[in-house]
C-alpha cells in the first residue's frame, strides 16, 4: 500500500495562505506532514516535518493497494517565528 497523503494550509512569506500536499507520517512522537517537494514562498521543503493534531485530520478518500489515502488538515499551521 502507498503512503497516505495530506493537504495542508501553509502560511506564505508574503502573509497569505497556500496549500501543499505532503506525506502523512505517524510515529511514536505523533502525526506529521512531511514535505515531498519545496513549496514556493514558504519554509516547507524536504526533509522538513510539521506536527499535526490528529483531531484535525479529515479523510477525503480512502486508499487502496494502488492509491494512497488522502486527508485534509483542517487545523491552523502558524508561520515560523
Amino acid at each position: 500500500m502507498s503512503e497516505d497523503l495530506v493537504v495542508i494550509p501553509l502560511p506564505t512569506d508574503s502573509g497569505t495562505v497556500t496549500y501543499a500536499v505532503a506525506k502523512l507520517v505517524t510515529d511514536r512522537d505523533g502525526v506529521f506532514a512531511e514535505a515531498i517537494a519545496a513549496v514556493p514562498d514558504t519554509v516547507f521543503a524536504p526533509p522538513r516535518r510539521i506536527a499535526l493534531s490528529p483531531r484535525s485530520l479529515a479523510q477525503l478518500k480512502p486508499g487502496s493497494s494502488h492509491r494512497p489515502g488522502l486527508y485534509l488538515y483542517e487545523g491552523m499551521i502558524l508561520p515560523p517565528p
